[in-house]
Formats: C-alpha cells, structure tokens, sequence
C-alpha cells in the first residue's frame, strides 16, 4: 500500500473511533444514574479512563442486542489496553459482520506492533503485524520489517524471514540495502541453498562497493570477506553438484570461482583436483596435468591422499595407465 493509502487508512480509522466514541456525547452532562454501559464506557473513555471504560464495553456486549459498533469500541479498547489476542478475537468476530471496519482494525493492529517493538516483543509485534498483513497484503509497514525478519530467522522460519527481508528490500533507503542482502544470504545458506545464498553474496558485494557496513566480529573479517569466503564454500558445493549430475561445464565454472577467489584455503588443492578430473574426463589432458600439479604445489609436504591420487594421475597422464 503506498503511503499516502496507508495515512488514508489511519485517517479513516481515527475518525471511525473518535466518532464511535462521540456517540452518546449529548447525555453526557446529565446520563448518571442509569445510563446504559455504553454511554458510561463512552464517558469514562473520553476522560482516558481506558480500563475503566473497557469494562462497560465488555458489559455492553453481553447485554442483548449488542451491535456492530460496540465490537467496534470494545476491540480498539483491548489494543488501546495492549491486550493483543482479545482485540484480535473481537476484531475477527467484527470484521465477519462489518467488514468496513477493517481500517480501524488495520490502525490498531500496526499501533499493537509499534509498541509491542519499542518495549522488545518481537513476538507480539509478529502478531500484530501478521494480522493487518492479512487485511492488506500491500501494506507498507517499513519500520517493523527488519526486526521482524531477524525475529523470524532466530525462530528457524526462512520462508517468512525470506518475505520480510523481501518486502524490506523493496521498501529501504539504499544505504541500508547491502546489509540487508548480506542477511538474506545468511538465511538462504543456513538453509542450504547454496545457489541463492551465492546470488544475494554477490549482489551485497556490487551494493556494497567501496563502502562495506556492519564489520562482523568473526575471526576478525569484515563482512565484505565473509561474503567472499561463503561465495567460495557455496561455489565448491554447487560444483561437486553439478558434477554428479553430469554437467560439467557448469562444474568447471563453479571450480574456476572458487579458485579465482583462492577462499576457502583448505578446498584450494581438492578444487584443482577436482578441475583436473573433470578436464581429464573430457579430453583435456595437458590442462588437467596442470591442475594435478597444482594439487603437489600446495602439498609441499607430499602427504595425504589427495596428494597420492594426484601423483597417481600425474603418472597416467605422463605414462599411460
């Protein structure tokens, strides 16, 4: 939603609120003794009595013949109250009879989340959001995003940190946007896809160029390096994929990566092994004689067995099986 609809919608609830609250103003003066519990929730309401006039709402619903505008009153009175599932439960009961009512309940719901975040419930303030996310899928909610993707990848759920990242990307200030590709790549290697993981490392890389943010503390690299050595790891992984799967192009280019970027060191002698076997496979041989020397350059100490294989495909290569 654009943020002009968004303040239309806030401006909507507002006045649906202050008007449903300024419904029985008249007999305020002299509506005492006897009045309905509507008019003294009213009353009570309008001197910021918020709990008080909470329970004459809820005496005025299970009064017979409650209508649509006392769910009204007694919904935002839960979430003014910051009592987040009853005003949940009240608003879905209200919204099935009077679906006009949805801009309040979205007014509520983002009014929930904003104070459930400032006091650190990032659960309650999921909720909230999720809630007003289903009323209007567009809503632009670009505070609470962030937060909430980190919050959804500490609870183990990609697919919802996934959206929210997504959703943040779309709507951030492009300074913010190579940490915020640098989380997302986090979240999709965490999973595995290495594929996707690799994508979102390169983007923040391009982003991020002569300006990298938010040094992590890890093994004291920055996360321009970290970003590097993941692109690495993940690109060896997808090689020995698309290797046994039998595409071999796309193997050697994954191999050339990982060697181009000389990270992660320890897979730099099983990189050029593996290059020069794919290479030897198909009819390469002179260039996969130098990928197995490589393999002996980096094992100075000639020890191991990558080392034996390597030399045992050197001989082939030099005097025939």
């Amino acid at each position: 939603m654009p943020a002009e609809s968004l303040h239309h919608c806030i401006g909507s609830a507002r006045r649906a609120v202050v008007i449903a609250t300024l419904l029985c103003t008249p007999a305020l003066a002299g509506c005492r003794r006897g009045e309905p519990a509507l008019a003294r929730g009213d009353r009570l309401w309008a001197d910021s009595a918020y709990r008080a006039a909470l329970a004459e709402y809820r005496l005025a619903e299970r009064q017979r013949g409650a209508g649509e505008a006392v769910l009204a009153r007694l919904a935002h009175a839960y979430s003014q109250t910051d009592q987040w599932d009853r005003a949940r439960e009240v608003y879905q009961r209200l919204l099935s009879r009077a679906p006009e009512y949805s801009d309040q309940a979205i007014f509520d719901y983002i009014t929930l989340a904003q104070r459930a975040l400032r006091r650190g419930d990032v659960y309650g303030a999921a909720g909230a959001t999720e809630a007003a996310l289903e009323l209007r899928p567009e809503l632009e909610v670009a505070e609470l995003l962030v937060p909430l993707a980190r919050y959804y990848v500490q609870t183990g759920d990609a697919r919802r940190a996934t959206d929210f990242y997504q959703r943040a990307l779309a709507q951030a200030a492009p300074d913010s946007v190579p940490d915020l590709l640098y989380e997302m790549a986090e979240v999709q290697r965490a999973q595995g896809n290495c594929r996707e993981a690799v994508s979102y490392f390169e983007a923040f890389q391009q982003r991020a160029q002569g300006g990298f943010t938010a040094a992590t503390p890890a093994a004291g690299r920055t996360r321009a390096g970290e970003a590097r050595w993941h692109i690495g790891r993940c690109s060896f992984e997808l090689a020995r994929e698309a290797r046994a799967g039998g595409q071999l192009g796309p193997a050697l280019q994954y191999l050339d990566r990982v060697l181009q970027l000389g990270v992660p060191e320890n897979l730099q002698d099983q990189a050029w092994f593996e290059r020069g076997e794919i290479l030897l496979t198909v009819g390469r041989p002179d260039e996969a004689l130098v990928a197995f020397r490589k393999v002996l350059e980096l094992n100075p100490a000639r020890t191991g067995q990558l080392v034996e294989r390597a030399q045992r495909r050197i001989d082939e290569i030099r005097f025939g099986p």
